[in-house]
C-alpha cells in the first residue's frame, strides 16, 4: 500500500517585523500551513511562516469565485468609492490625478472619473488589469513595492484592502509617498487587528485561516501602528477611523442629513472601538510640501 504524500513543510515567510524591524515576537496562531506572530516592538501582527505556493493566486478564479465576489455589486461599490474620494478632496481640493493601487474591477477608477479626476490603476493581477482596460480605464500591471510610475505623478492615491497583501508594507508606503505629489493624500483601508474575532476566536475567523484570508494577508495593523508606519514613510496622518465621510462639502438640507449621519457614525465608531466591533481601519494621510520622508526600517 502506497503511503500518503507528506504535507509540505512551512518555510520562513518573515523573520522580523516588516515595519519596525524588531526580531522579537509572540505567537498569535498556528496552522499546519502557516503561522502568525505579534511584533514585540510595534505590535504589528505578521506572518512568520507559510507553506510555499499556498492559495489560488490573484487571477480570474480569485475575482470571480472568492466570497468577496469582486465583479458584482458594481453600482453600490462605485457609490461607496465616490464618498471616500470626496473625503480625500476635502484635504486635497486641488487634486487632478488619482491612482488606485489594487484596482480590481475598477470601482475607484469609475468614481474618480465621475468626479472629474484623471484616474489610473495598478494591480498585480493581469486579469484585473485587462478587465479594467476593457471598461475603458487606464491600468497597468505592477507590484505595490515597485510601482511602474514616475515620481510625483498623483494627487490622490487610494489603497483599499491592499496593504495587508504585501509582505513589505513599509516599502509599499515608501512607494506611495514617492508617486504622490507634495500636498497630495493617500487613502488607506486595512483590516483592524483589534477586531474582536481576531482577538477572541482567531482560529475560527477567516482572517488567519489558510483556506480563508490567511494565505493572502501577510500583516494586520492596529490604528496606532498604521499611523506610525505612515509617518515612517514621510506621510502625516490627517484623519483616522471609519468615520471618514463627506461633511464640510455639504450645504442646505444635505448638510442636515450629513450632520445626523455624522452623529450616528461617531456613536457607532466609538462603540465599535470600545467593543472591538470594527472590521477595518481607514486612514487619510498627506504628503507635506517640501518635507523629506523620515526613513524606513532596513
Amino acid at each position: 500500500m502506497q503511503a500518503a504524500p507528506a504535507a509540505a513543510a512551512r518555510a520562513v515567510f518573515l523573520d522580523r517585523c516588516p515595519v519596525c524591524g524588531a526580531g522579537e515576537s509572540t505567537k498569535v496562531i498556528e496552522f499546519p500551513e502557516l503561522a502568525f506572530a505579534r511584533c514585540s516592538g510595534c505590535g504589528l501582527i505578521y506572518k512568520r511562516e507559510q507553506v510555499p505556493q499556498l492559495g489560488v493566486g490573484y487571477e480570474e478564479e480569485y475575482f470571480r469565485f472568492t466570497p468577496a465576489r469582486y465583479l458584482e455589486r458594481w453600482a453600490h461599490r462605485v457609490r461607496k468609492c465616490r464618498r471616500q474620494l470626496l473625503a480625500c478632496l476635502e484635504y486635497a481640493p486641488h487634486a487632478r490625478d488619482l491612482l488606485d493601487i489594487g484596482c480590481s474591477a475598477g470601482y475607484v477608477l469609475e468614481a474618480g472619473r465621475s468626479l472629474g479626476l484623471q484616474a489610473a490603476g495598478v494591480d498585480c493581477s493581469a486579469f484585473a488589469v485587462q478587465h479594467c482596460r476593457e471598461r475603458g480605464y487606464r491600468a497597468e500591471v505592477g507590484e505595490l513595492t515597485q510601482l511602474p510610475l514616475p515620481d510625483g505623478s498623483f494627487d490622490i492615491v487610494t489603497l483599499k484592502h491592499t496593504l495587508e497583501h504585501s509582505r513589505h508594507p513599509l516599502r509599499a508606503l515608501d512607494e506611495i509617498a514617492r508617486v504622490l505629489r507634495p500636498g497630495g493624500v493617500v487613502f488607506l483601508i486595512v483590516p483592524d487587528a483589534a477586531y474582536y474575532k481576531l482577538v477572541l476566536m482567531p482560529r475560527r475567523d477567516r482572517s488567519f485561516r489558510p483556506n480563508g484570508r490567511g494565505w493572502q494577508h501577510h500583516v494586520y495593523f492596529y490604528e496606532q501602528n498604521l499611523a506610525e508606519a505612515s509617518r515612517l514613510a514621510g506621510l502625516v496622518p490627517l484623519k483616522a477611523g471609519k468615520d471618514i465621510f463627506r461633511s464640510r462639502l455639504a450645504r442646505g438640507p444635505r448638510a442636515l442629513y450629513e450632520r445626523a449621519r455624522w452623529l450616528w457614525l461617531v456613536l457607532w465608531v466609538a462603540t465599535g472601538r470600545v467593543l472591538r466591533l470594527r472590521r477595518e481601519i481607514q486612514l487619510i494621510a498627506g504628503k507635506p510640501r517640501g518635507v523629506e520622508r523620515a526613513g524606513a526600517a532596513a
